[in-house]
């Protein structure tokens, strides 16, 4: 692998794609083993795309003791990455143009609140593996979003990165994390925010003002 001084590290869900759909036939399919559980609307999925598995259940499911909460989530996890391996989800127009480009200058990670083994499904239903060099995700190591994007960079030698995401969250992390941030205006939750991609092939260029200007 090259050794990348500077890199790009994207959010998943709401930037590079929506797997929001396949997410909840995957969870609705377990929790309808569970009487003491109901259904997750598409809704209330879409509220909560971004947050760590445990925010997530502790959303979703606050009505459950902490340990029946525990055990059912596991269960949403595993049958989730084995449903996003087979089917996949949406990916964004350009999204493999754009990792193909900026891979020819950067390298390139994904630092996702996700549970472990969903960011490897998505590289391996859409066959990504070869244009993403670091995976990282909540439950890896079970540590938040800043502390993950700063360990790729300390573990990999990086000197100059930018983040890539959709929601606030994603602007906290990376503020927190201290490297640069840009929107996905196209994304889950955009905010008022510079500089913004209003489209996924206008990240590049947003990238670049911020790699290149240091």
């Amino acid at each position: 692998m090259k050794n990348w001084k500077k890199a790009v590290l994207f959010d998943l869900d709401g930037t590079l794609w929506d797997s929001t759909a396949s997410v909840i036939l995957a969870w609705n399919e377990v929790l309808a083993r569970y009487p003491d559980t109901r259904p997750v609307s598409q809704e209330e999925m879409k509220r909560v795309m971004g947050f760590s598995m445990d925010q997530i259940g502790d959303k979703l499911f606050p009505y459950l003791p902490e340990a029946r909460r525990e055990a059912i989530l596991r269960a949403c996890e595993l049958h989730e990455n084995e449903y996003i391996r087979q089917h996949g989800g949406v990916l964004f127009d350009g999204v493999r143009p754009l990792l193909e480009k900026l891979h020819d200058q950067y390298g390139i990670g994904i630092v996702s609140n996700c549970q472990a083994g969903y960011i490897e499904a998505f590289l391996e239903h859409y066959g990504l593996q070869d244009v993403v060099d670091w995976t990282r995700s909540f439950g890896d190591f079970r540590k938040e979003k800043a502390e993950n994007i700063r360990d790729v960079m300390v573990e990999n030698g990086i000197e100059q990165a930018v983040y890539v995401g959709d929601i606030a969250n994603d602007f906290l992390s990376a503020r927190q994390a201290g490297v640069p941030f840009v929107l996905a205006g196209y994304g889950f939750a955009p905010f008022e925010y510079e500089p913004t991609a209003r489209t996924v092939a206008d990240i590049e260029a947003r990238v670049d003002e911020v790699l290149q200007a240091h």
